[in-house]
């Protein structure tokens, strides 16, 4: 089975007194839901929407006495059981369309034999940054892209491209909503069409934020040339020589004043003299201790990014693992072992759901789902350690900022310790006097001259930021052409599939409409919302509107079981198929046309749910049909008080 594969096992619905509201098998295949109208076909559908992750809360009377609906379903041959509950508001008698979901891993009879609460897993409908939603996990385990960012796509969105409802208008290609954008329709067709290329989002991402950067640099770029009048102080080597200069003067000052204390008779060394020295001193030594617990930090933090980054390649190695032993296990599962391992002699066992060696029921899903559990584990944990690991390299770059500062602060502290130890003299002289005011002055230009090299270091760092960016950019820009490029042809060889059985289904109509029976191609323009022929703005009756866009929407469904390529999970259901007035002749022979080209593949690898009024006699009380005729006196929902 394909992994972009989505099937729909069991659905119970509960009613808010605890009893089974509904509770029926679906099967691979064509499912037919039929009944009367206003026998509840349309809520039944809604409920489909509602457990596997769509945005909905429009419900019906008979609906809203519902508690909560459980779904088994399969994602990619994994089995899941998904729980959503129905939280009706008193204050705005709606429900909560964003209500979050519950998945436990593995199948109905795996949760009736299970006594640990805690297997269930809660998953909120939007996704945080160091939380996942439960689109996260379906998406996984679908092996579709996780779109984030400004354009967060929701396993929502993608259900709106395979759920045909009748709210929707006739023109919308989409399942209606009112607040919708371009963007988020051409990123879920790229998505399902498998035309999504992620390194393609991933330079655009990375494009976003190195222009972010980029803006950001240049601020800062900005600012310190406005508090720097001459521009040779942007320049680390001039300010570098201008305070050697300054050192020598200091230096020949400290010499000259050496000398004449020397030669100072009378020496008078006073208690505050001393005082003044061990003050100092006990500065410089705490400033010491200071500098050096930083440093400590810093190699500590330094330390501990290292073991962090070893702990994610650890993990992304697992998960490599984890993904290779599903593969692995997948592709021997269909290898039968024929001979005793002991004694070599024949094995035969009737009955392929026992072992055929210890005779113990065997479940062929278990080891793939516990392997896209521990998968899913891991993936947590990475999102969490590399989240850990950015916290600690900003933390380091914040600790090493203080280090510079503080070992600063240390060297002018040190000077005069220096200055203090020789500073045992006899009667100073005026010239002494002046040389120690000299000395001051060239000691506070040294410490503006150590700022304005700060300021120079740090302009030139952006400076080179700034031309890594720029090179960066344009890298991306040329990237990102060519991988648009290459989106754009398969994008045609996809939507060619598309446009074939978009043709059948038109030209094979009853002749309603004669545009559709002289059709020579057939346009879908997700961007837009819309479907035509050759002309956009064509206007056609309500039916053959509605039979337009079904037929589309059922096109992209049968072309994703001849393109392996294609992400879309060969999965659709529709909720009937007389809608808009469209009479029951035409609608029975489009039910034949699609079940006709579904059932030129396997129906192991499709499934097609859908509901009708008018199912053609050939097809009533068959192996298709989901469920018994509903009427207005025995509805879908059951046991509803």
């Amino acid at each position: 089975m394909m992994r972009n594969s989505l099937v729909l096992n069991r659905m119970i619905i509960y009613s808010n007194s605890g009893k089974i509201a509904y509770d029926e098998l679906f099967h691979k295949g064509v499912n037919i839901i039929r009944g009367d109208n206003s026998s509840g076909k349309s809520t039944i559908t809604h409920f489909i929407f509602y457990v596997l992750g769509g945005a909905f809360n429009d419900w019906v009377k008979e609906a809203k006495q519902c508690a909560s609906v459980m779904a088994e379903v399969e994602f990619g041959g994994v089995s899941l059981v998904l729980k959503r509950e129905i939280n009706i508001s008193d204050k705005t008698k709606k429900a909560n369309a964003q209500e979050s979901m519950y998945i436990y891993w593995g199948s109905f009879k795996d949760l009736e034999n299970s006594e640990i609460e805690h297997e269930w897993h809660k998953y909120g409908f939007s996704t945080y940054p160091e939380k996942k939603s439960f689109s996260n996990v379906l998406f996984d385990n679908l092996d579709i892209p996780i779109v984030q960012g400004e354009n967060n796509i929701t396993f929502h969105q993608l259900l709106r491209l395979l759920y045909v409802d009748q709210e929707s208008p006739t023109s919308s290609l989409f399942y209606y909503e009112q607040f919708d954008s371009s963007l988020t329709r051409e990123t879920v067709a790229d998505l399902l069409l498998g035309v999504y290329s992620q390194e393609l989002y991933d330079k655009k991402q990375r494009k976003v934020e190195v222009e972010k950067e980029r803006d950001d640099v240049k601020r800062e770029i900005k600012v310190i040339k406005r508090f720097i009048s001459n521009p040779n102080d942007l320049f680390p080597a001039h300010i570098l020589t201008s305070i050697e200069n300054k050192e020598k003067e200091r230096h020949k000052n400290e010499e000259e004043l050496i000398k004449l204390k020397e030669e100072n008779k009378k020496v008078r060394y006073t208690e505050k003299t001393k005082l003044d020295f061990e003050g100092l001193n006990e500065e410089v030594i705490e400033q010491r201790k200071k500098v050096s617990s930083i440093n400590d930090d810093i190699r500590s933090y330094q330390f501990e990014i290292e073991d962090s980054k070893y702990f994610i390649e650890s993990l992304k190695k697992k998960i490599k693992a984890v993904n290779n032993s599903i593969i692995t296990r997948e592709f021997l599962g269909d290898f039968p072992l024929e001979y005793c391992p002991e004694c070599l002699s024949d094995i035969s066992v009737e009955d392929t759901t026992v072992c055929k060696l210890c005779k113990q029921n065997v479940d062929e899903s278990y080891g793939v789902t516990q392997a896209r559990k521990i998968e899913q584990e891991l993936s947590f944990q990475l999102k969490e350690s590399s989240s850990l690991l950015m916290k600690k390299e900003r933390k380091l770059v914040e600790i090493q900022a203080t280090f510079d500062s503080e070992k600063i602060s240390h060297f002018q502290l040190q000077k005069k310790v220096n200055q203090a130890l020789n500073d045992v003299k006899s009667i100073r002289d005026e010239r002494i006097d002046n040389l120690y005011t000299d000395t001051g002055f060239i000691e506070g230009e040294i410490a503006q001259l150590r700022t304005l090299l700060e300021n120079a270091e740090l302009y030139q760092s952006f400076v080179k930021k700034k031309s890594e960016l720029d090179s960066e950019f344009n890298s991306l820009e040329s990237s990102i052409e060519y991988l648009r490029s290459e989106q754009e042809k398969q994008k045609r060889s996809t939507n060619e599939a598309i446009e074939k059985k978009g043709l059948y289904l038109l030209n094979n109509d009853l002749r309603r409409q004669q545009d559709f029976a002289e059709a020579k191609e057939f346009n879908v323009d997700y961007r837009n919302n819309l479907a035509f022929i050759s002309d956009k703005d064509a206007k056609y009756s309500a039916s053959s509107n509605f039979y337009l866009k079904t037929a589309a929407r059922f096109s992209i469904f049968l072309a994703s079981m001849e393109l392996e390529k294609m992400r879309y999970p060969r999965f659709i259901f529709c909720d009937n198929m007389e809608d808009k007035g469209i009479e029951k002749e035409r609608a029975q022979n489009f039910q034949r046309n699609i079940i006709k080209q579904a059932l030129l593949n396997s129906t192991e690898e499709f499934q097609l749910i859908y509901t009708t009024s008018f199912i053609p006699d050939e097809l009533d009380n068959t192996p298709y049909c989901v469920g018994e005729f509903y009427t207005e006196s025995s509805p879908s929902l059951k046991n509803i008080n």
